[in-house]
């Protein structure tokens, strides 16, 4: 337990960087168990020096200006690499990328800061780079090949992929190599979480030795010996998915347990071996503590060892349904970061289809060394795809609220101590925990937050419209946004309507044709239930639940082209007053001054995405706005927002928010 608690102790300090608030309170309430548990001096005072050596090493961050770098590449995909440089890290970006983890470059050209953008709901790629430690791009004139691995993994991949139909490749380079899945096959086991978790835990490499294991225990009757030659059988595994930490932590925790049964002659426990690998990987590499792949890694075997070291159960089938809720339990915070929904019955469905998967891996691995069994594997995965296709209808989504760093940490610490409270049947604290704990579930699991708690929010949808309001169980969404790239619906809206707990929208409203503010509006109500949709003129005052909505643009005389018609939106939630302007122009705001039609507005939704048609110094100065938010797209083609409209905000102190800057705007 002490090994374990320093980890702990040294994964808050790795962390302490990025959320220093969140942190302390870790560090806080990590020290209150270690008082109240060891009350040992010299343990605390341990953990308090490993934390310390984790803060120190998460400020560590090399970092030099040049125009010219030798590096080797330590990540390599289809149209990017990373390469560390006297211990620097960077993201180089190349069309066709051909170069493989392990090649030695020389690159000629220009270091800048990362900067890449995503909608609300996309994959942050900059966050991502940001996770493993990279927050600058080089972007090159010339690069000169200095040495080249000579396992060109790259081109094996595609060649062996190249055997199989689009539905089996994605499946089969997840499986095998432990690549993202996509395609349409894909999209079926993305939607019932059976990849991403698994596959970033590495809890199928956990079965898959214990099938081997059995297989060879028949063959080979030293243990040691058999456990040399399983890690030999992995070590390939590791060269076709490097750098994937799951696989890499597998091994290496192999070769540690290795020392330790034979060697050591098994002085340190399983969990104190893992909580020692744990430790070695974060003085290697701190960056892994903000990665969910080390936190997943780690988080659900010491919860597992717990579960099974500590409650005994008479009958298999409670044990095993207790065990699958804990794991489902642990698990919450992750779904809500990658789906922001919880299915109750994906975790037993994996565990259940894991077999399956396993014989998939190895009959793949079998058509890998050219045994031609592609039409089989083809067979199979088809049948695979058949019966997730069956069984889809009954599944259903909780949708929870994403988790912070804070929460997320406070969550697994509290869970990790509940457990170990239980087994140790100390009743009172173990009483006092689990009144913080259910609560906490019961806020990220029930929609209670968004039935207290009112809100408005803009939705960053690029190059466009969209903005959704929630007040006491009420949904409206103003515009829905549109791209001609993406399917912005899907993509961007119901992601986010799941991570704020949203099931269907009650009025969707578009205030004009244009396809940026309504061209989601069919794949919308596809996907998720729309009670009610109203367009363009059709709109008068109109009350749903606590809202009244009003269109002040009454003046068809003035309507000439598509923008004119544009609904101007008022509405009060709470005591904020707001103006959704569409794509009016400076002629529907001049009638609203000369007419003194009176507004209320404390937000100001910025008229054609701060265009300078809209938005008049006169309009302003009659509304007088408190804030004024600007939907636009980054470095968008049009200018938006223009510079004299900017101008005119300023000189009336009006508070700007932009999403192409900030992303979704939430009051």
């Amino acid at each position: 337990m002490s090994i374990l608690l320093l980890f702990f102790s040294l994964f808050i300090g790795t962390r302490i960087r990025y959320s220093i608030i969140a942190e302390i309170v870790e560090l806080a309430v990590l020290a209150l168990f270690l008082f109240l548990k060891f009350r040992n001096k010299k343990l605390i005072t341990l953990s308090f020096i490993f934390a310390s050596i984790g803060v120190g090493l998460s400020f560590i961050r090399s970092s030099y200006n040049r125009s010219e770098l030798t590096g080797i590449v330590i990540a390599s995909k289809d149209n990017y690499f990373l390469i560390s440089s006297r211990l620097e890290r960077l993201y180089v970006s190349e069309r066709d990328n051909q170069y493989e983890v392990g090649d030695i470059l020389t690159l000629y050209g220009e270091k800048r800061e990362l900067s890449f953008t995503s909608l609300e709901s996309e994959f942050d790629f900059e966050e991502y780079l940001n996770k493993k430690g990279v927050y600058s791009e080089f972007i090159p004139s010339k690069i000169e090949v200095k040495f080249s691995n000579p396992i060109r993994i790259h081109s094996i991949k595609k060649s062996f992929l190249s055997n199989f139909s689009s539905e089996t490749s994605s499946i089969i380079s997840a499986i095998l190599f432990s690549d993202s899945i996509d395609g349409d096959s894909g999209s079926l086991a993305r939607e019932l979480h059976l990849v991403r978790l698994f596959s970033l835990s590495g809890i199928y490499l956990f079965f898959a030795y214990q099938l081997l294991e059995k297989i060879l225990s028949k063959l080979i009757k030293k243990k040691r010996i058999r456990e040399v030659i399983l890690l030999l059988c992995f070590l390939p595994h590791l060269i076709f998915t490097f750098p994937r930490f799951a696989v890499i932590k597998f091994i290496f925790l192999r070769v540690l347990i290795w020392i330790n049964n034979y060697p050591l002659k098994k002085k340190f426990t399983y969990l104190e071996t893992l909580s020692i690998s744990g430790i070695l990987f974060l003085l290697f590499n701190p960056t892994l503590a903000r990665q969910e792949s080390f936190i997943l890694s780690y988080f659900l075997p010491i919860i597992f060892i717990i579960l099974n070291h500590s409650f005994s159960f008479k009958n298999k089938r409670r044990k095993y349904l207790f065990n699958v809720s804990m794991i489902y339990v642990a698990l919450i915070p992750f779904e809500s970061i990658f789906y922001h929904e919880v299915m109750p019955l994906a975790v037993p469905l994996q565990l259940l289809i894991t077999p399956a998967f396993l014989f998939l891996r190895i009959i793949a691995l079998l058509s890998f060394i050219k045994i031609p069994i592609y039409s089989f594997i083809n067979s199979y995965v088809h049948v695979i795809n058949k019966t997730l296709t069956f069984i889809r209808p009954v599944f259903f989504s909780i949708y929870v609220l994403k988790f912070d760093d804070l929460t997320l940490f406070l969550y697994e610490l509290i869970l990790v101590v509940l457990l170990y409270y239980a087994s140790i049947k100390l009743k009172p604290l173990f009483r006092s925990i689990l009144c913080v704990f259910v609560p906490l579930n019961s806020i990220y699991l029930i929609p209670i937050a968004r039935l207290i708690f009112p809100f408005v929010s803009f939705i960053n949808v690029g190059q466009g419209d969209s903005t959704l309001i929630s007040y006491h169980n009420t949904t409206v969404l103003i515009d829905t946004g549109g791209s001609n790239k993406k399917d912005i619906a899907t993509e961007v809206l119901i992601p986010y309507f799941k991570s704020r707990q949203i099931y269907d929208i009650d009025l969707l409203v578009t205030t004009h044709d244009d396809f940026d503010h309504s061209g989601a509006v069919s794949s919308l109500i596809k996907n998720i239930t729309v009670n009610q949709y109203i367009k363009d003129d059709q709109i008068v005052p109109i009350a749903i639940g606590p809202l009244t909505l009003t269109n002040y643009n009454v003046y068809p005389e003035l309507w000439k082209e598509e923008n004119d018609s544009s609904l101007v939106i008022g509405f009060q939630v709470k005591n904020y007053n707001y103006l959704i302007m569409g794509d009016a122009p400076k002629s529907i705001e001049h009638a609203i001054v000369t007419r003194k039609v009176k507004i209320d507005c404390d937000i100001l939704k910025v008229g054609h995405h701060g265009s300078k048609t809209s938005t008049s110094e006169e309009f302003i100065k009659y509304i007088r706005p408190k804030y004024a938010v600007i939907s636009c797209g980054y470095n968008n083609s049009y200018g938006h927002p223009h510079q004299e409209v900017l101008s005119i905000l300023r000189k009336y102190e009006v508070v700007i928010k932009r999403t192409d800057l900030e992303g979704t705007i939430t009051f």
